[in-house]
C-alpha cells in the first residue's frame, strides 16, 4: 500500500491525509490538543485510518512518507511560553536587540494599530537585559581576527548564564557571518561547561550581513528549541513505537521539509509551516492542471492566510517578521490576519461598531456552537445561524453543533446591544469577515502590481470554501477553485513537499565582480547542500541544486534576489544578472527607478538545495453528464447577502458528486469537513480531479 501521510495540527482542528499507492485518498480531523498536541495527531490520524478500516500499527508500518506540520513554534513565540534564553554576543554589542531598527516598533502591526503613534513601543524582548553578556573578542568585516576570543572571559559568561537558570544560550559575535571560527570556539565551551544546554550559533542558521537580524534569529531559534525539540522527540517516539519505519518529515517555513532531528535544530525554520503547507499544496496542484498564476487562500479556525503563486513560482520574503521581531529565515511569503472561523464578534466600546477579530476562540473552548465552553460568538456560530452549516451535519456527523446556543450568544452580546436582529448581526459578521479577507488579497495581489483577474484563487481551510465566493468576487477574481482536500490541503501540502535546504554565504562585492570568487562561493555551497541531502537519505539522482545572489544599488539598505545561472560564471554571466537585477528592480519600483550609475552590490549568496520525495498519484476521472442532481441531499433555507433574506438553497452531497457535475446557485455543497457556498446567479463546476470551480454565471 506504500501510504503517504501529512497531517497538520493547527489552531483549531488537526487535519490528516492519508493517500495509497492506488491514489485512493482519505481525510480527517480531530480537535487540536494544545495541552499535548501528539494527543491530537494521534486521534486525528486514527479517526482517519478508521473510515477505511485501517489500523494505526499496520497502517504505519506501511508508511513511506509521514510529513507533519504545526504550530507549536507559532504557539509557543505568540503565547512567551519559549525556553529561558541567554545571549552571548561581541563586548559592546549588548544592546544590539534592544535597539532594533528603526522601524521597529510598527514591525508585525496592522495599519489600524500603526496610526495611534503615541502607544507605539517595541515588543517586549525575548532575552531581558540582565540574561546578555559581551566578551572579549573581535574580527573585522574581512573576517580578519583582530581580537582573539578571551577563553576565560567566555567560560565566565556562560557559567552566569548557567547560574541564573537559562535553558538555552544564542550566540551572535560581529562579522561571524563572515568567519565563525569564534563562534564555534564559544559553542563547543558552552557544550562542555553545560552539555543540557540548548545552543544556537547565527553563524550555523543565518550566515548574512545585518546584526539585528542575525541576532534575533539566533534568539528565537535557542527560545523555541528546547519547546519544538521536545515536542518533535515524543512525538517521534510515539509513532515508531506504534510502528512507523519512515523518518518522520516536518515542514518547514522555506516551502520543504526535513527529518525531525534537523528540524529540531533549526526551530526558527518551523514558524508559519501549516499556511506554508497550503501553498506549497496550491503549487503541486497547479502543477498538474496547468495553473501558474494561483492565489493561495486559507481560512482555518485563528487566520486568514495568503500566498501568491506568479509564474509557477511562489513568492519569498527574505526577511520576513516573527511577530515583531525581524529574521533572516528565507520564507514562502504568507501574510495572515486574524479572521478564521474562530474569530470572536465584539462591539468596540469607544464607538459601538461591530468588528471580527483578531482574537479567537481557538480549539478549547471554541466557538459557542461547539458547546465545549466557549461563550463569546464566532465566524462559525455566525455561519451556523446562517444556514450554511448544518448543525447535525459537522464533520460528517461526528460533531454536533449547538445552534440554539449560537444563536443566544448573538443575540444577547451584540443584537441586542446594537437594537438589531440576530440573522441582521450573523450577517454583518460574515460580511464584515469576507471584507477583511478581501482586504488581505488585495494586499497581496493589488499593492504588489497584480491584478487579481488574472489569478485563480484556491480556496481551503475548513472555513474558507463558505466564504470564497464573496470575497473573491469582492476583489474581481474570475475563477475560484476549491480543491477536493480542501478541509485539508496544508497536510496535503506537507505530504508533498520535497526535502529542501539551503546554504547562505556573504561576501559584498562590486560589480565588476571576480568570477572565480564567485564560482568557489557557489561551489563550496553547493557541495554543503549536497552533503545535507545524503545526510537525509536521498539519492543524487534526486537532488537538484539552485542558486541565488541578494543584490542592490550601492549605498541602499535593502536587496533584491536573483537567479544565477547553473554553469561556470564569466565576466558575460555576471553582466547577464546584473541585468537581471536591473529589469526585476524597475518592474517593482517603477520604470526608471534603478541607477546604475550608483554602482550595483552583490551582498550575499545562496545555494537551494531540493531533494524530491515521491509524490501520490491523484485519481482523475473523465466528465460525463453535468445533471448534478443523483447527488441531491435536500434543500434548506440559507442567508444569501444578495437576497438579503434567507432562501431555498439545493443542497448537495459533495461525495456523490462526479466529474463533469454542475451545480447552480443557490446551493450549498456538503463535504464531511467542509462547506461549500453557491451563490446566486453562481455556477460550481466538478473537475476531474474532483475539485470544484465556482465563477459567475456569463
Amino acid at each position: 500500500m506504500a501510504l503517504v501521510v501529512g497531517i497538520d495540527s493547527g489552531g483549531t482542528f488537526t487535519d490528516t491525509v492519508a493517500i495509497d499507492g492506488e491514489g485512493r485518498i482519505l481525510i480527517g480531523k480531530a480537535h487540536s490538543t494544545p495541552d499535548d498536541y501528539s494527543r491530537g495527531v494521534l486521534s486525528s490520524l486514527e479517526r482517519t485510518l478508521s473510515t477505511s478500516g485501517l489500523g494505526l500499527v499496520p497502517a504505519l508500518a506501511d508508511t513511506a512518507i509521514f510529513a507533519h506540520g504545526t504550530t507549536i513554534a507559532t504557539n509557543a513565540l505568540l503565547t512567551r511560553r519559549g525556553a529561558k534564553t541567554g545571549l552571548i554576543t561581541t563586548r559592546g554589542f549588548e544592546d544590539t536587540i534592544f535597539i532594533g531598527r528603526v522601524h521597529q516598533k510598527v514591525a508585525g502591526l496592522s495599519e489600524r494599530e500603526i496610526i495611534h503613534a503615541a502607544a507605539l513601543d517595541k515588543p517586549r524582548p525575548l532575552v531581558p537585559r540582565s540574561l546578555v553578556r559581551g566578551i572579549t573578542e573581535r574580527i573585522d568585516f574581512q573576517g580578519k581576527v583582530l581580537l582573539p576570543m578571551d577563553q576565560g572571559d567566555a567560560r565566565q559568561a556562560i557559567e552566569e548564564l548557567v547560574a541564573a537558570g537559562v535553558e538555552a544560550i544564542a550566540v551572535c559575535l560581529l562579522s561571524s557571518y563572515k568567519n565563525p571560527v569564534h563562534e564555534r570556539q564559544l559553542g563547543r565551551l558552552i557544550r562542555e561547561v553545560a552539555p543540557q544546554i540548548y545552543v544556537g550559533l547565527s553563524s550555523d542558521l543565518v550566515p548574512k550581513i545585518g546584526e539585528y537580524e542575525r541576532s534575533m534569529t539566533a534568539v528565537l531559534n535557542c527560545y523555541l528549541g528546547s519547546v519544538s525539540s521536545r515536542y518533535l522527540h515524543s512525538l517521534s517516539g510515539k509513532l515508531s513505537s506504534q510502528g512507523l519505519g519512515s523518518p518522520l518529515l516536518v515542514m518547514q517555513c522555506t516551502g520543504g521539509v526535513l527529518p525531525s532531528e534537523e528540524a529540531a535544530e533549526r526551530s526558527v525554520y518551523m514558524l508559519n509551516s501549516g499556511p506554508v503547507g497550503g501553498a506549497m499544496a496550491s503549487k503541486h496542484l497547479g502543477n498538474i492542471i496547468g495553473e501558474t498564476n494561483i492565489i493561495c487562500t486559507d481560512v482555518g479556525g485563528t487566520s486568514f492566510d495568503v500566498g501568491l503563486i506568479a509564474d509557477g513560482d511562489l513568492q519569498y520574503n527574505p526577511e520576513p517578521i516573527a511577530d515583531r521581531f525581524h529574521t533572516f529565515v528565507p520564507s514562502v511569503d504568507i501574510r495572515s490576519i486574524g479572521t478564521g472561523g474562530g474569530s470572536i464578534a465584539w462591539i468596540e466600546p469607544v464607538t459601538g461598531v461591530l468588528k471580527v477579530g483578531p482574537a479567537s476562540a481557538g480549539a478549547d473552548p471554541g466557538p459557542v456552537c461547539y458547546d465545549r465552553g466557549g461563550d463569546r460568538p464566532t465566524v462559525t456560530d455566525a455561519d451556523v445561524v446562517l444556514g450554511y452549516i448544518d448543525p447535525n451535519y459537522f464533520l460528517g456527523g461526528q460533531v454536533p453543533l449547538n445552534k440554539a446556543k449560537a444563536e443566544q450568544a448573538i443575540r444577547e452580546q451584540l443584537a441586542i446591544p446594537l437594537g438589531a436582529e440576530p440573522v441582521e448581526v450573523a450577517a454583518a459578521i460574515f460580511q464584515i469577515s469576507n471584507s477583511q479577507m478581501a482586504d488581505l488579497v488585495r494586499k497581496v495581489t493589488i499593492e504588489r502590481g497584480y491584478d487579481p483577474a488574472d489569478f485563480t484563487l484556491f480556496a481551503y481551510g475548513g472555513a474558507g470554501p463558505a466564504h470564497v465566493a464573496y470575497y473573491a468576487g469582492d476583489v474581481g477574481v474570475r475563477r475560484v477553485l476549491i480543491p477536493g482536500m480542501a478541509a485539508v490541503f496544508s497536510a496535503f501540502g506537507c505530504a508533498v513537499s520535497d526535502l529542501l535546504v539551503f546554504q547562505v554565504a556573504a561576501e559584498p562585492v562590486l560589480l565588476p565582480a571576480d568570477s572565480s570568487r564567485l564560482n568557489a562561493i557557489y561551489a563550496d555551497l553547493e557541495a554543503k547542500a549536497l552533503a545535507s541531502l545524503r545526510r537525509c537519505g536521498i539519492a543524487d539522482d534526486s537532488i537538484t541544486l539552485s542558486r541565488l545572489v541578494e543584490m542592490r544599488y550601492k549605498r541602499q539598505v535593502h536587496e533584491l534576489t536573483v537567479e544565477v545561472p547553473h554553469e561556470t560564471l564569466d565576466g558575460a554571466s555576471v553582466t547577464m544578472i546584473a541585468a537581471e537585477f536591473e529589469a526585476k528592480y524597475e518592474r517593482l519600483y517603477g520604470h526608471g527607478a534603478g541607477f546604475s550609475g550608483a554602482g550595483i552590490e552583490m551582498i550575499s549568496y545562496s545555494v537551494v538545495g531540493t531533494g524530491r520525495t515521491a509524490k501520490p498519484v491523484l485519481p482523475r476521472a473523465e466528465p460525463g453528464d453535468p445533471d448534478p442532481m443523483p447527488a441531491l441531499k435536500s434543500t434548506r433555507l440559507a442567508y444569501f447577502p444578495e437576497a438579503a433574506r434567507f432562501v431555498d438553497a439545493k443542497v448537495f452531497d459533495y461525495a456523490r458528486l462526479r466529474a463533469g457535475h454542475v451545480v447552480r446557485g443557490p446551493a450549498i455543497i456538503e463535504a464531511p469537513t467542509t462547506t461549500m457556498v453557491v451563490p446566486p446567479e453562481h455556477r460550481a463546476i466538478v473537475d476531474p480531479f474532483q475539485n470544484v470551480i465556482i465563477e459567475k454565471v456569463p
